[in-house]
């Protein structure tokens, strides 16, 4: 064999066992999303993460909750957006926003932590109460007789945190 042959046959190696890692990668992925509540949510949530590709089930947790990190301060951004546009909901959208204070700088970093540290019990505490706190937000507006604008944010809320426990709970 020359030179160029085997430079051949190496990279079609190389490209035949990257090809193969990859697909272990998504197969590992796609079967810890079919233990969650919304495999759909989670597959996208996951494979739009470039970490997720060499992650363990702990490096998928903390990609989900992540998510919802990043969702809860979406939703503090949407909140002090309707606080200016429709005063009117003040005091429901004010609860809101210390439900979401408290999802972004209690229970999440709970969760990372209790990951980090091998304890993922605490870490499926918190995501159980982030899905609460959503709920809570939502009611509020029915206490003060008033139509939620953040359904949608708060649904979404909950399911990516129902992902993140279902992950969570494959560790315990």
């Amino acid at each position: 064999m020359n030179l160029s042959h085997v430079t051949i046959l190496f990279l079609a190696i190389l490209f035949h066992e990257t090809l193969f890692l990859a697909m272990g990668d998504r197969q590992f992925i796609e079967n810890t999303c079919k233990g969650t509540p919304s495999y759909n949510l989670c597959l996208s949530i996951l494979l739009a993460n470039p970490k997720s590709q060499n992650a363990n089930l702990t490096g998928l947790a903390l990609i989900v909750v992540d998510a919802v990190k990043n969702d809860g301060v979406k939703t503090l951004q949407q909140i002090d957006a309707l606080k200016k546009s429709l005063p009117e909901l003040t005091a429901a959208l004010m609860q809101c926003g210390d439900v979401y204070n408290t999802i972004i700088h209690v229970d999440v970093p709970l969760t990372i932590n209790s990951l980090n540290l091998g304890n993922p019990k605490f870490g499926e505490d918190g995501m159980a109460d982030t899905t609460i706190e959503s709920q809570t937000c939502e009611r509020t507006f029915k206490e003060h007789g008033q139509t939620s604008p953040l359904t949608n944010m708060n649904k979404d809320m909950e399911d990516v945190a129902n992902v993140a426990r279902a992950i969570i709970r494959m560790l315990l």
